[in-house]
């Protein structure tokens, strides 16, 4: 089939929005707005005289014809990025690289990490989004993301990054005026530190290892909170017990101001993940990904 002379402007569009399914996320993923993404994708359906995505008021999805285009486009369209990418790859990698990153793990292990990265690559930015939740990689035009939880798409590459190992703490005059639980029952008769899920609004249960016959009481105590950095201080003030992962409490547990408790009773440490769409990466986010696989991985479990 002969193509139109000027299709090839057109195809940024499609193949941001078939990858997505949305047209907002592609505009957020071009710099552009969904008004010009839909008129480039009609323009497109025009020229070759098919209908392309089936559109309704929430979402779009490719029509039969739209993911035989995909099928047959796409590795071209990456082969020639990679091509035009690599015929550059004797200067230094540039431009933006977006990242979405659990909190913790980006304040407390990564962000000592940045300006060794930022000195060897001047010429990168880092958008960095410390999120809390699952996302869309790709619908939402990150180039990776660091996280345990992502949303299901088999395209993915996945490389464990690192072992976080969550467990109960407290403050040695905590424990000094109230005992030292030796058991998960004992828990009923301490002031426990909880965390709230911000997203669904649910207290998170301690995960703990129990065992067989055995169930976790209801734990109470005097704060509820968001955030694990306010549970890390009240843990450290002395408030109660507080579950929480291991880049928070580290440095405080190996200077002693923090204790751990019930350690037997800890989970298996929960892996965190390096995700991002293809093993064919530009250099910006090739030299993102390898110089955190350098940093974090293999990281044995504590």
């Amino acid at each position: 089939m002969s193509l139109p002379f000027d299709v090839h402007r057109l195809l940024p569009a499609f193949l941001s929005a078939a990858q997505s399914q949305n047209f907002s996320a592609a505009a957020r993923q071009l710099g552009v707005t969904p008004a010009a993404v839909s008129k480039n994708i009609r323009a497109l359906e025009s020229k070759l005289a098919l209908r392309l995505f089936q559109r309704n008021t929430h979402s779009v999805t490719l029509t039969a014809e739209g993911q035989a285009l995909l099928a047959q486009v796409a590795p071209l369209w990456q082969a020639l990025a990679g091509t035009l990418e690599s015929a550059g790859a004797e200067r230094q990698p540039a431009g933006t690289v977006r990242a979405s990153i659990l909190p913790g793990f980006g304040r407390r292990m990564l962000m000592p990490r940045v300006p060794e990265f930022l000195q060897r690559y001047p010429q990168i930015e880092l958008d960095l989004s410390l999120d809390a939740r699952i996302v869309n990689l790709v619908g939402e035009g990150f180039d990776v993301a660091i996280g345990n939880r992502i949303g299901e798409d088999s395209r993915l590459v996945a490389r464990p990054l690192y072992a976080m190992q969550s467990g109960l703490v407290a403050a040695p005059g905590y424990l000094a005026q109230y005992g030292t639980p030796r058991t998960p029952a004992d828990l009923a008769r301490h002031h426990c530190l909880l965390h709230r899920n911000p997203a669904n609004g649910r207290r998170i249960k301690w995960p703990l290892r129990l065992p067989d016959g055995a169930s976790m009481p209801e734990l109470r105590g005097p704060l509820v909170a968001s955030r694990p950095e306010m549970l890390l201080d009240a843990a450290l003030a002395g408030l109660g017990i507080a579950y929480i992962a291991d880049w928070h409490s580290a440095p405080y547990l190996a200077e002693g101001a923090l204790q751990p408790v019930l350690a037997d009773y800890w989970p298996s440490p929960t892996p965190l993940w390096l995700y991002y769409a293809s093993s064919n990466l530009p250099p910006r986010v090739r030299v993102w990904v390898d110089f955190l696989l350098e940093q974090f991985s293999p990281h044995p479990a504590q």
